[in-house]
Order: structure tokens, then sequence, then C-alpha cells
């Protein structure tokens, strides 16, 4: 381990690992991959709701704030605002199917599967690229929000466009893990409202995560009445889920979580604006309920931890 003297303190409400020496990194093999189990996403119970009742009120909508993402050889499109939308009951509608485009094309090759150990178990999930070597994803994937050093993960790659077993552009070892001080402190239920992960990638023969497979965008203090597309995967495929918000969550915390419908499984993947056009990160899949996914409210929260890792 690389000396780190930002490591476990406490930065602008983020928390970051110690760094791990390049030379350090362990590659996965494809055996290894398909021996993982996917990472449960935390599921909150009617019981929970009940006991963990928040009444805390939305937080005022400013303008909105974005930064675009960017193809490997091309800039970023711009603006991503949309209409405001109702909410729905329960169920709440949404379009789910595979991606049947290749996953090399661009955006899709922005997004991948995390392996990782943590608990003495090894696990799969969901992450994107979000510029130069850093990577968003569910905070629970890096850190098993105990409260404690050990809790960080360890063995952690990412493999863009992964399909089958497959890793087209290789395997991204991780250098820092990152994630929001309140998962790191309270976890499962209590600091799900940020359950936001992130980590500095090491380049791979040279080159920087974004130049390989490019970049997503990321907006911040947006309305909450959006349509997002929410992308993980289904064993060794991806998915895409397109739906508009749904409710505010339940669980503690301010400000509330946000739900739409879907039946991802996935810990970890983006919540993408515009996907195709303006590509703005602007969520994380991080617990369900049953035909419903949860992500943090994407606010100056989530915006710190992102320049945390893309510097």
């Amino acid at each position: 381990m690389a000396t780190n003297p930002t490591a476990g303190r406490s930065l602008h409400g983020n928390i970051a690992s110690p760094e791990t020496a390049t030379e350090a990194a362990v590659e996965w093999t494809t055996e290894d991959f398909l021996a993982a189990e996917p990472y449960p996403m935390p599921e909150i119970t009617d019981e929970m709701i009940q006991e963990f009742l928040d009444a805390t009120a939305s937080p005022a909508v400013r303008g909105g704030s974005s930064t675009p993402g960017g193809p490997p050889s091309a800039g970023g499109p711009g603006d991503g605002t949309a209409e405001p939308l109702a909410g729905h009951p329960y169920p709440p509608p949404f379009n789910e199917h595979e991606v049947l485009v290749p996953y090399t094309t661009y955006p899709f090759c922005t997004i991948g599967k995390l392996f990782f150990k943590q608990g003495g178990g090894s696990w799969q999930a969901s992450a994107a690229a979000i510029g130069k070597n850093g990577l968003w994803t569910a905070g629970h994937c890096v850190h098993s929000g105990n409260g404690q050093p050990s809790g960080w993960s360890t063995n952690f790659v990412f493999v863009p466009a992964y399909k089958d077993g497959a890793a087209p552009f290789g395997q991204f070892t991780a250098r820092q893990l990152c994630c929001r001080t309140n998962w790191y402190q309270h976890g499962n239920p209590g600091g799900l409202f940020e359950d936001m992960g992130a980590a500095i990638m090491n380049p791979l023969n040279g080159r920087m995560l974004s130049q390989v497979v490019g970049w997503l965008g990321f907006a911040w203090n947006f309305p909450r009445n959006q349509v997002w597309t929410s992308l993980g995967y289904h064993g060794g495929r991806m998915w895409q889920d397109t739906a508009p918000y749904a409710n505010d969550g339940s669980v503690p915390g301010s400000p509330p979580t946000i739900g739409i419908g879907g039946s991802m499984t996935d810990s970890g993947g983006p919540w993408v604006l515009g996907l195709g056009s303006t590509n703005y990160v602007n969520g994380n899949n991080s617990y369900k309920q049953p035909l419903e996914i949860y992500s943090p409210y994407f606010g100056d929260n989530a915006h710190s931890l992102k320049q945390e890792v893309v510097k």
C-alpha cells in the first residue's frame, strides 16, 4: 500500500481508502468472473420503511448543473434538462430489456462489470466511466458500510463492455476507492440516502480509462421529475430499464432517495439522463423493493464525490 495522508479522513463528506500500488493489482481470470456472485442489492421491507420513516421535505431545486461526457475520440454533447412529470403509484411503469447494440459502441462501452472481494466473498456488480480515470458505482460496492477500514472492497477491477466472460477493453484495476462518509459509517438503512461510490482506476497500457472507452457526463441538483435509463447486468448480459420518476424513498436521511419502476437486481449501475444524447449520470442502482429501484438524489454531495476521482 502506498502512503496516503487523506485515507480514512472525511473530505467534504467523502472518505477514501488507502491507495494501492499498481504493481499490487491482481487480474481476474474468466473462471473468476464466472464464479463471482451478484452482489445482493439492499432491499427495504415495509417494516423497515415504517421503522425508519423520515419526514424531511424534498430540497429546494436550483437550476441544476452538469458536466458533459464524451466518446473515446470526441467531446460530449450538451443540455440535459427534461420536462417535469407526475409521480406514479405502485407498481410504477417501466420498459426493461437487454441491450441489443454492440456493447463496444458509445455510450454503452463506458458501462461494465465490477469484480471485487468484500466480507470473504467474490462479487460482481456494475459501474460506469465518468471521466479521466474516474469510475462511478454504488457505495456498497466499494465499502460494506460497517464504519471500519476493513470494510473496503479489495481486488477491485472494472471490465468495460463485459459480455459473457469477454473483456474487449481489458481489466482496469483500482488505485483508490471513495464513498460518502454517511454510507461508510451508517450502511443499510441509515446511509442509503448517500449510497454512492467512486474509484480512481489505474491506466491500462499507458491509457486512461476515458481514453479507451470515453466517459459519461454528470448532472446534479436537477429536478426529481425526470426520465432515466438505468443500466446494469443480468448474468453476463447488459440490460437497460427506462422509467420516469415514481416517488421519493422513505429511508432515513435528507435529501430523500428517488424511486423508479424496474426489476433490476444488479447493484451500482448508472441512471442516465438522455441515453444516446446528453448521457448524464444522475443516479445509481442502490436498493430495491419488488418492481421498484431507488437511487440517492444527486445534489452537491454527488458532485463532491465525483470531484474526488476526476482530477
